[in-house]
Order: structure tokens, then C-alpha cells, then sequence
């Protein structure tokens, strides 16, 4: 299984996108790098209990672990929940977490993925190398996955528009027209086009005036909207 997967998943705006999924050696890494971070900062607890509670009695002994716990779990959910999806290891890798549907998570999806993170030390290589999206546990329990970040794609300026086209609408073809060539089925995209093309022929045909819509519907739209790229 090549290290850059590139998975189909369907878009929040029904549009398929096409994400680079993280695979075994970019996620194992960047965990490397961040429990190196957290081992610096518990070594640096355990020195601060032993200057000041080692000699405190038992509780000293259990407030020792509970900070222990709230640093492994804390620094993993805190940091994604604060840097939209990223830690410090996943950030150096460019890595971001995202919901299987390609979007950001919430606070509640980045919190159930790492609650059971201790079992995912012993499980999750195993799990990542075996599931085709690279989900261990924590992952699977929260819907979420890891990817590849990339460049923000340039977004078309449309030179012209039919009349009476909702926001939405002219969203929906801009994020098509941004995705054409990066999306994994062009035969979906086509058909895509072909539809917005049917609804150009009834809601303004003068914008179809010389325009070839049988070829390539793709660039049919492209011509009929007067589509720059910014």
C-alpha cells in the first residue's frame, strides 16, 4: 500500500473529493514526534512532584498519575481541538484530521478519538496497515480520518452567470468547476456539467450562443460562464 493513498469521499456539498489519506509510516512518525514532546513535559512534572509532593503522603502518588493521564489524553485531544485537527507531530508532517466525509471535526469527534489511545498503542499499527482509509481505533470510534494537507485549490471567477441563481447554486458550480481536475471519476464530472448545462438551456440560452456542449461539458461550462481562474 503506497505511503500517498488517494481515496473518493463524498464532499459535504455531494461532490466527490479526492484526499490524500495518511498512511502507516507519516501517521507512526508524527505520533514519534509528539510523544517525544509529551515525554519532555512529563519529565519535566516528574521532576516538579518529586521537588514538591514526593514526600506528601499517597495522594502525592495518585495525583502523580492523574496528571500523567491528563497529559497523554490533553495534549493529544487539546491540540486537535485548538489547531483545527493538527498537532505538533501531525503539523510538522502536514497531517490534519478530518470526518470521513472530508470535513473538520467538532470538539466531540476529536475527544472519542482519543479516548481509548492507550489500547491504540498496542493496536493501531496493525489496524492502520489493515483498514483501506488507515483508521485505528480511536478513528474508527469517532468517524474521523488522517490526511495529507495540500494546497488550497484556486478558486473560478465566473465572468458571467444566469439570471435569478441562487448563492447556493453558484457555489455548487464553483466548487465543481475548482475540483474538475483533481476529482477521480471524470465520467461523474461530465455528467455533473452536462446538468448544470441543461439548466443554463433553460434559465438563460443566450449564454449557450456558440458554445459546444456535446464534447467536452466541462469546458463547455467553462466557456458558457466565462470562467477565470483566481
Amino acid at each position: 500500500m503506497s505511503e500517498l493513498q488517494r481515496e473518493s469521499i463524498l464532499g459535504l456539498d455531494n461532490i466527490r473529493l479526492d484526499l490524500p489519506v495518511a498512511g502507516v509510516g507519516s501517521r507512526v512518525l508524527a505520533a514519534l514526534l509528539d510523544y517525544l514532546v509529551m515525554a519532555f513535559a512529563g519529565l519535566v512534572w516528574f521532576i516538579l512532584w518529586v521537588l514538591l509532593f514526593a514526600e506528601q503522603g499517597p495522594w502525592a502518588i495518585a495525583l502523580l498519575l492523574i496528571v500523567f493521564f491528563r497529559l497523554e489524553w490533553g495534549y493529544f485531544a487539546g491540540q486537535e481541538i485548538a489547531m483545527g485537527g493538527r498537532t505538533l507531530g501531525k503539523k510538522a508532517l502536514k497531517l490534519r484530521v478530518l470526518t470521513a466525509e472530508g470535513g473538520t471535526p467538532g470538539p466531540g469527534a476529536l475527544l472519542a478519538r482519543n479516548l481509548v489511545r492507550s489500547l491504540d498503542i498496542v493496536f493501531g499499527i496493525p489496524l492502520l496497515a489493515l483498514d483501506p482509509l488507515s483508521r485505528r481505533l480511536g478513528d474508527r470510534l469517532a468517524g474521523t480520518i488522517v490526511v495529507h494537507e495540500r494546497e488550497r485549490e484556486a478558486a473560478p471567477v465566473l465572468g458571467r452567470v444566469p439570471p435569478g441563481w441562487s448563492a447556493r447554486e453558484l457555489v455548487l458550480v464553483e466548487a465543481l468547476l475548482a475540483r474538475a481536475r483533481v476529482l477521480d471519476d471524470p465520467a461523474l464530472v461530465r455528467q455533473m456539467a452536462g446538468r448544470v448545462l441543461q439548466r443554463i438551456a433553460v434559465d438563460a440560452p443566450e449564454l449557450l450562443a456558440g458554445v459546444d456542449t456535446r464534447s467536452d461539458p466541462v469546458a463547455a461550462l467553462r466557456q458558457a460562464l466565462q470562467v477565470e481562474e483566481g
